[in-house]
């Protein structure tokens, strides 16, 4: 597989805020969204989390049975004991809790994956992140930016040449200089142009689902 240094994954931590509600057999499932973010650091991460349960502010829109926006003192400083003493697997979650609140709960996961950042690069650039995929299951969806109209779908594995992209028996030709960005070892767009006052077509390059490879 081809590495370049700009494809360098890192370290990214996600908060997952939700509100949960029970269904009629007690289980829970994802009611609505309070917040998502992403950190650099485990440390910024968990210091986040427990600042948004000081606040104690979680809203819930809408619904017939609003929960409530904002924790009482006594049920943040309890929420803070149960996110402190959270666990996960260690690996990719980190902290997992779940703190009911009359017929809800809040939902709060500390998660942390290995992303490279994104990359923008020209086709013929040894940084181009479509190189990343070369050899992998890919999908291609082919379509005009805005409204997005697919024009073309295909699969399988990439192979790439100077300025081709092949799979199966469908074959793009790039010019050097076409514009490529993507997120390394993920996805990849590239960008045609088509002329003064068109919308550019785009060729988007994702890795094919895990339980597809």
């Amino acid at each position: 597989m081809q590495t370049h240094p700009s494809w360098r994954e890192q370290d990214h931590y996600d908060l997952w805020v939700e509100w949960q509600q029970r269904d009629s057999g007690g289980r829970w499932h994802p009611h609505q969204p309070v917040t998502h973010r992403t950190f650099r650091t485990r440390e910024d991460t968990l210091l986040h989390a427990e600042r948004l349960i000081n606040r104690g502010d979680f809203p819930m829109q809408g619904g017939s049975s609003a929960a409530p926006v904002t924790l009482l003192r006594n049920r943040r400083a309890a929420l803070l004991t149960a996110f402190r003493e959270a666990e996960g697997d260690g690996v990719t979650l980190i902290r997992e809790a779940l703190f009911p609140v009359g017929e809800y709960a809040l939902s709060l996961r500390v998660t942390c994956d290995r992303v490279a950042d994104p990359v923008r690069a020209a086709f013929a650039s040894a940084a181009n992140p479509l190189r990343s995929l070369a050899g992998q299951p890919v999908r291609l969806t082919a379509l005009i930016e805005h409204p997005y109209d697919v024009l073309a779908r295909a699969e399988g594995v990439l192979e790439l040449g100077e300025r081709t992209a092949r799979l199966g028996t469908d074959t793009q030709t790039f010019a050097a200089g076409a514009t490529v960005q993507g997120v390394p070892y993920r996805s990849a767009t590239v960008t045609v142009p088509r002329g003064l006052l068109k919308k550019p077509l785009l060729y988007r390059y994702e890795l094919a689902p895990s339980e597809e490879r």
